[in-house]
């Protein structure tokens, strides 16, 4: 997980906000060090002691440690909140913009960041060719060919979680710090994928019925990778989409009898779920995201399982993700604030839309 520079402060905040950053990294990958819950342990002291400092209970800290905590005059002060709020803003400020899909930041979204109160402008050159006119003899030139410009823009808007920090793991030193980075950033990534996946929906409306098809065909596949290659100046073709959708990427003759591909491919389609080249296109599988609240129910999936885009090396990537400001907002919810629990609004301003500037092409499977 690649992390966003965040606004530095000391030595001592710096520290604490990188250490937040790697523990949520190993949650993010799902492999935590045999020393993670020490260094829980760890964080949580020194965030608490940062907390207190500069406040009328810093000399508390060295009598009581974490168990001050426990008090609520403590989880109380404006001080002691305004000081944990800093270190929660600047981890998700940290971490949010990056959260999102590789595959998707690579080939179909380009992430920016603009200043507050600022709109994201975007210029897009014509994708057309010269026209080559036949001139007679003695003409000075042929029609004027310019470069067509245009520009769009994409405005922000308040997006917000509400959650809470619970003062007794604080005060006994659980709190999971890396679980909460990576919840936070999550969640705001299904988020925004949800929003990708709307605008890729968009783009396709708007690119054209030249560059659709259904169905893994033969002939439509080699014609629609033919079609957006020669649409982008005969760049390399790219097929991108889940697992899912990759593994219906076979050769009709033999679908449900892998063995007919060989010891190599039948290996590879085991392994991996999919072919890593079909007819010329390389293959590449999109990580999958699920849509809030239903993890523990009807378990829904956020990227469609039977869409396949086709997109071309160092294209104009159509999707455009801005964030506005340089952090995020952390504010305390007054009326749910009890002795236990520490309620906040964790509040990001992103915006999410389609500029199509290049070609790329759209297979819909059954």
């Amino acid at each position: 997980m690649t992390m966003f520079n965040y606004n530095k402060g000391d030595e001592t905040f710096n520290s604490l906000v990188d250490e937040v950053l790697e523990l949520s990294s190993y949650c993010m990958k799902g492999e935590k060090p045999a020393d993670y819950d020490e260094r829980a342990r760890n964080l949580n002291a020194a965030i608490a002691r940062y907390a207190v400092s500069g406040t009328r209970l810093e000399s508390q800290y060295e009598e009581k440690g974490l168990d001050m905590f426990k008090s609520p005059r403590v989880v109380r002060n404006s001080d002691v909140l305004e000081n944990y709020n800093v270190v929660i803003a600047e981890v998700i400020n940290a971490i949010a913009p990056t959260v999102v899909s590789e595959t998707y930041t690579r080939f179909l979204a380009e992430v920016r960041q603009v200043g507050w109160g600022d709109t994201a402008r975007f210029l897009v050159q014509s994708n057309e060719m010269f026209k080559v006119n036949e001139i007679a003899e003695g003409v000075t030139r042929g029609v004027l060919q310019p470069i067509y410009n245009n520009e769009f823009t994409i405005d922000c808007s308040t997006t917000e979680i509400a959650t809470f920090i619970d003062w007794y793991s604080v005060a006994t030193g659980v709190f999971d710090w890396g679980d909460f980075g990576f919840r936070a950033g999550r969640s705001f990534e299904n988020y925004v994928m949800i929003k990708i996946v709307k605008a890729m929906t968009d783009a396709t409306a708007l690119v054209g019925e030249a560059y659709e098809a259904a169905g893994v065909d033969t002939d439509q596949w080699t014609t629609l990778a033919d079609r957006v290659s020669a649409a982008n100046g005969g760049a390399t073709v790219y097929a991108i989409g889940t697992i899912a959708a990759l593994n219906k990427v076979i050769p009709a003759t033999i679908a449900g009898n892998q063995y007919v591909l060989g010891e190599e491919l039948g290996r590879e389609m085991i392994k991996d779920g999919y072919l890593g080249r079909y007819l010329g296109v390389r293959l590449i599988p999109i990580s999958q995201a699920m849509v809030a609240t239903k993890i523990n129910t009807t378990a829904d999936l956020v990227i469609p399982t039977n869409i396949i885009y086709m997109v071309a090396s160092e294209a104009y990537r159509p999707v455009k993700i801005v964030f506005e400001g340089d952090s995020v907002t952390v504010e305390k919810i007054p009326e749910q604030t009890t002795d236990k629990t520490y309620w906040i609004r964790v509040q990001i301003k992103l915006g999410v839309g389609v500029v199509i500037g290049s070609k790329h092409g759209t297979i819909t499977l059954a």
